[in-house]
């Protein structure tokens, strides 16, 4: 349990982090990622029997931990935007031919799961993409802050970066209402014609409603499975 506000928490990269107890974020401001340097990719396992997250300012952030500017398999040219769960925008795609990153990858992230790409640096900085979050959670989620793995901003004529992605498994949650929250793997520079395209979130275990997928960006791929 974490009561302390202005926290932030690292786990070990790409390693499976377990608590047969629960994962409860009860302060404020408190951001849970992992720890990677300049040259890793972020990936964050989490196998909890419960994961609270209580206020709105906290959360579960793997965003700009993909590929970096110009590289990964939908990574933007010249100045456009990296693609992964749908395609990057194309800022110069009119000037000069090149065009914003394709997409790539399966919707239920089971095959396989992969990184957001990096946008294209025309000459500056595109953003990096987003990194990886699985969970595996045996009773109850109950997210009232945020669970994310965003792209990041390019520079000023650089591609954003497209966001990467979020895997959630629910096990034996029946008997739990749950509590899904924001869940989101959106590119950099939204709304602006380079935008980093989005990433893909799936989530088994539980028939998501209506009311669960308002706050969820892309719509994820669910199953009961």
């Amino acid at each position: 349990m974490v009561t302390e506000n202005n926290k932030k928490i690292k786990f070990q990269n790409n390693e499976w982090c377990n608590y047969n107890f629960g994962v409860y974020l009860v302060g404020k401001n408190i951001t849970l990622t992992v720890h990677c340097d300049k040259k890793e990719l972020g990936y964050l396992k989490l196998k909890t029997s419960h994961l609270w997250i209580k206020h709105p300012s906290s959360t579960i952030d793997c965003s700009r931990l993909g590929y970096s500017s110009d590289q990964g398999p939908g990574k933007g040219e010249s100045c456009n935007g990296g693609g992964y769960g749908t395609k990057g925008g194309g800022f110069m795609a009119l000037l000069n031919n090149r065009k914003g990153g394709e997409t790539y990858g399966e919707e239920t992230l089971q095959k396989e799961i992969y990184f957001g790409s990096g946008g294209g640096s025309g000459g500056e900085y595109g953003g990096s993409g987003g990194g990886i979050i699985e969970l595996i959670i045996e009773h109850q989620l109950l997210n009232c802050g945020s669970i994310q793995s965003n792209g990041e901003d390019g520079g000023i004529i650089g591609g954003g970066g497209s966001g990467g992605s979020i895997l959630i498994k629910l096990q034996q949650c029946s008997f739990f209402p749950q509590d899904f929250g924001t869940i989101r793997c959106i590119g950099g520079n939204q709304c602006k014609t380079n935008e980093g395209g989005k990433g893909r979130i799936a989530i088994y275990g539980q028939k998501l409603q209506p009311d669960d997928i308002k706050k969820i960006n892309p719509k994820p791929f669910n199953s009961i499975l």
